[in-house]
Parts: structure tokens; C-alpha cells; sequence
């Protein structure tokens, strides 16, 4: 029986945004990337997630999907056999962010969601990449996916997070910290300072990305996950 493995894409994604980690190791692994931006808050996304969920499981959270693990961590730890958490923060919205989630809001009702692609995607990847068709395509067709309705959904469920900055501690599964070395929402200092504060975890910093390393640096991204597995008996 092959190990589930929870992922949580960022907003504006889905399971796109892992597409090359699935396809590395579905022979060993089960993966369960459930659908985002139908529930409005974090409480809800974790308990609803839950509930479709295998009872044990590994989880990995990327930016939003972060938030959304934090909580589940909160609800169910003892579901959670070992976490990925890439490009994330543990603190809860300041009211600068979500004055400018705000304002995306307003935008993508007026004018669609192709006007917040760019702002909300391709300017959040490294400069080297955004040049990139097929990382281009992957993005701009996870965005067209996810609509407008939902993409208000998840900037309600960003905005809902609580400080998890406190729960860092008492984080007992093995936990790998990642993200891009260009990465400026999550930069690696930022990301470090989460990892001193879990007790079993390590930091990998992803070289050539910025906050989207799944599809920036595949091959690094599943290297690194697939020895965290293997180092913890996954």
C-alpha cells in the first residue's frame, strides 16, 4: 500500500503546480491534491479537508496551502505522519495585505481574472522564469481553472488565517521547511526563522526560484522531497 501525501497548492493553483513531483513518484506515493477556493476561511478548509482525507497522512502546504496545514496541525496533529511546508508564513494577514487583497478583489470583478494572473503569479516567480511558455501556460491555466468566484474565496481564506506562529513548538511530526532562494513574500531568513522554532525540522533553501519552486525547479523540489521521505522511513 503506497503512503498518502496531502498537498495544498498556493492561491490561484491547484494540482498543476505539483505536476512534476506526481508524476516522479506516484509509483511510491498516493497523492491528494484537493480542490481550493470553496470555503472562505482556514477552519473550514481544514476540517473539510479532513474529512476526505486518508486518516494518516504526509501533508505539504505551499503559501496558502501553508496556512490551511497550519490548521489542520491544529485540528488533527495526529493525522499528520510528516509536513512539507514551502513558501509560507506563520503569521496572520497585517492589515496592509489584506488591504491589497482587497483591492485584487475589487479588480478581478471588474475586470476578470486574466487582470490579476500577472500580479498574483508571474510577478511571484523568479525574473528568469516568467519568460518561460510552459511555466506560463501551467500558471495562467490554473488561474482561467480556478475563476473568479473561487480566487475571492481563497483571498477570504488568506485573510481569515490566525498567528501560527505559536504552534511552531508544538509541531511533533518531522518537518522539512523550502522555499525559493529568490522568493521575496517568503524569502529564505523569513523561512528559517520558522524552522528554528519546529523542533524536528530542516531547511532547504531551492536554488533558481522564486515562491512557486514546484514548477520553477522541479527536479530540485522532488530530490529534496523524495530524501525527506526516505530519511524519516516514509
Amino acid at each position: 500500500m503506497k503512503t498518502p501525501v496531502v498537498l495544498l497548492p498556493a492561491l490561484l493553483c491547484n494540482a498543476g503546480l505539483f505536476i512534476h513531483q506526481i508524476k516522479a513518484l506516484e509509483s511510491e506515493y498516493d497523492f491528494f491534491v484537493p480542490e481550493n477556493g470553496t470555503d472562505t476561511s482556514v477552519s473550514d478548509a481544514a476540517e473539510r479537508i479532513l474529512k476526505a482525507m486518508p486518516e494518516r497522512f504526509i501533508l505539504g502546504g505551499i503559501s496558502m496551502g501553508g496556512y490551511i496545514s497550519f490548521e489542520i496541525l491544529r485540528q488533527a496533529p495526529e493525522r499528520v505522519a510528516a509536513l512539507i511546508l514551502m513558501d509560507t508564513n506563520a503569521r496572520s494577514d497585517p492589515p496592509a495585505a489584506q488591504k491589497k487583497r482587497l483591492e485584487m478583489i475589487e479588480r478581478v470583478q471588474r475586470l476578470g481574472i486574466e487582470a490579476v494572473i500577472s500580479p498574483a503569479l508571474l510577478d511571484i516567480i523568479a525574473p528568469i522564469h516568467r519568460d518561460d511558455d510552459i511555466i506560463r501556460h501551467i500558471l495562467t491555466h490554473m488561474a482561467q481553472t480556478t475563476g473568479i468566484e473561487h480566487y475571492i474565496n481563497e483571498q477570504k481564506l488568506i485573510m481569515s488565517r490566525p498567528d501560527s506562529d505559536t504552534l511552531l513548538p508544538e509541531i511533533k511530526c518531522p518537518v522539512l521547511v523550502m522555499g525559493g532562494a529568490l522568493d521575496t513574500l517568503s524569502p529564505p531568513d523569513a523561512l528559517d526563522a520558522i524552522a528554528a522554532k519546529i523542533p524536528n525540522s530542516a531547511h532547504v533553501i531551492i536554488e533558481n526560484s522564486g515562491h512557486l519552486p514546484p514548477l520553477e525547479n522541479p527536479a530540485a523540489v522532488t530530490a529534496t522531497w523524495r530524501l525527506f521521505f526516505k530519511q524519516n522511513g516514509l
